[in-house]
């Protein structure tokens, strides 16, 4: 009986929780060109395929809004993007400017984003993007180009970049290495922890940035587990082993912070302290905590700022939430709050905006791995639901605390200014 219940209380929607209303739907996504000509030159020559091009990462700031768009495949121009936050003139499909700039998404050019999969924005403005430096590992022959790395920018000042920092190959395999999702922490000079997707070598990646060095945590708990590599969506199988993706970071207001994750071939919720995370301790077996056991794999989650954990639910083309202070116990706190077997296809990544908006991105990337795309059907959504809070770096009235600062390192400076002037003088070669 007790497990009977348990199934009736995860499959039961919950009617607290606002419903979520599709804001942006496109068939396929496109871009606004510098020019028809470079347009009409990038489909000749397979740079531009309408249906290798999905979105992914999701993050507001004012009045933008900021997709990634990784390259999954080939024929995907921008990889960064950006648009208005809401429908401009009622379009709910529009055209993405590539962002900062088209220069910033050159292929091949390691000063450029290669393979954009997930960014944060902290409350100061700065863009934590991560680029993992490979291109197209969907592709028949998968290219790699540069080594993966951290770049931030400054959204408040021209879009300054103000660090980039390049992964060594111990913490990031350079050619493997698949940078999935970050959370920020204010804390302790500022951290970031980065789930790595490297089926070989999985686990959460560290990064200080007061001491501009990283290092990688690894457990068996971020591995791919066999008994969920295979699973359906919309009637299409799935059959991928996918190891650490999913992140979450308890709320800034918490006094003992705990990261959350879970392979995405897997059906448990995980935690460990951020304090064992920045000690760089090689055995974290005794922090590891198992918390329960999903009804289904999950690909992007996200705290609030009152301990609101949401995630989603593939197989099940639903998002579901766990409130970690009203529950201790997630196996009996987890309810589902949105399910939709069309509109809700793969729920990957979510986002707050600064009224208080919650949104998740539907991608419908079954078909993407399948190539089945059919860009005359609806097929990315952007959905939002009223929550009336902010993300996990606020705390509960909505400030948020102290952040670090990010100054620019000289050593920051020189190498930015000899990767441009390669990059001119490789242009002056050319001509």
């Amino acid at each position: 009986m007790k497990t009977l219940a348990f199934v009736l209380l995860l499959i039961t929607v919950t009617k607290c929780h606002e419903p979520f209303q599709v804001i942006f739907q496109w068939n396929s996504i496109d871009v606004t060109w510098p020019s028809e000509e470079e347009q009409q030159f990038a489909i000749d020559h397979g740079d531009y395929v309408a249906a290798n091009n999905f979105i992914a990462g999701i993050k507001f700031w004012k009045d933008k809004m900021y997709l990634t768009l990784p390259r999954w495949k080939d024929g995907v121009p921008v990889t960064l993007g950006v648009t208005s936050a809401t429908p401009v003139n009622k379009v709910t499909a529009p055209k993405l400017e590539a962002f900062p700039s088209w220069e910033m998404q050159k292929i091949g050019d390691c000063s450029a984003f290669q393979f954009v999969q997930s960014m944060e924005i902290d409350p100061k403005g700065r863009m934590w993007v991560l680029d993992s430096g490979k291109m197209s590992p969907l592709s028949v022959e998968v290219k790699t180009t540069c080594p993966p790395r951290l770049v931030i920018l400054d959204l408040e000042n021209k879009n300054e970049i103000l660090r980039v920092y390049e992964f060594p190959a111990q913490v990031a395999r350079h050619g493997t290495a698949h940078l999935n999702d970050i959370v920020l922490d204010h804390e302790d000079g500022g951290m970031a922890y980065i789930t790595d997707s490297d089926r070989d070598d999985p686990g959460i990646i560290v990064y200080s940035l007061s001491n501009n060095t990283s290092w990688k945590v690894r457990h068996d708990s971020m591995r791919a587990k066999p008994e969920a590599v295979r699973f359906m969506v919309a009637k299409t199988p799935i059959n991928m082993p996918i190891p650490v993706d999913g992140i979450a970071l308890s709320p800034a207001s918490s006094t003992d912070r705990q990261v959350y994750y879970s392979p995405l071939s897997s059906f448990h919720l995980y935690s460990i302290p951020t304090s064992v995370l920045k000690s760089n301790t090689s055995n974290v077996d005794e922090h590891v905590k198992e918390l329960g056991r999903k009804i289904s794999q999950t690909d992007g989650m996200m705290m609030s700022a009152k301990g609101v954990l949401y995630f989603g639910l593939l197989a099940d083309d639903a998002v579901a939430m766990w409130d970690t202070k009203q529950t201790a116990s997630f196996a009996t706190g987890q309810r589902v709050i949105s399910r939709d077997h069309e509109r809700m296809q793969w729920p990957d990544t979510f986002a707050y905006d600064a009224d208080g908006n919650f949104y998740c991105v539907t991608n419908s990337l079954q078909n993407i791995l399948i190539d089945r795309v059919n860009i005359s059907t609806p097929n990315y959504r952007v959905v939002r639901a009223r929550t009336g809070v902010k993300s996990y770096q606020y705390l509960e009235d909505g400030t948020a605390p102290e952040q670090p600062e990010i100054p620019t390192s000289v050593a920051n400076r020189i190498s930015l200014a000899v990767a441009v002037g390669l990059t001119i003088l490789l242009a002056f070669v050319v001509q």
